[in-house]
């Protein structure tokens, strides 16, 4: 799903597993969510991957900016 992902300190298969993980977390429906919330999934690799490396691989807190911008958009 990553395979243009290149040149990172993780192992792939270990960050191809967390993000599809964290996709499926998030997303009910993968393949469809996706499509219409691309922007989502951007946010969501952002903040897995920094200047080529691994910076966060904890679910939960690659995910609370997400959690936060959906309580936002949910208050108006």
């Amino acid at each position: 799903m990553i395979h243009g992902v290149g040149g990172l300190s993780f192992p792939q298969n270990e960050l191809s597993y967390n993000f599809v993980e964290v996709l499926d977390k998030y997303f009910s429906h993968v393949v469809i969510q996706i499509m219409f919330n691309l922007y989502k999934v951007h946010i969501i690799l952002d903040e897995m991957i920094q200047n080529g490396h691994i910076e966060e691989t904890n679910k939960n807190r690659i995910l609370a900016p997400l959690l936060a911008l959906d309580k936002m958009s949910e208050a108006h």
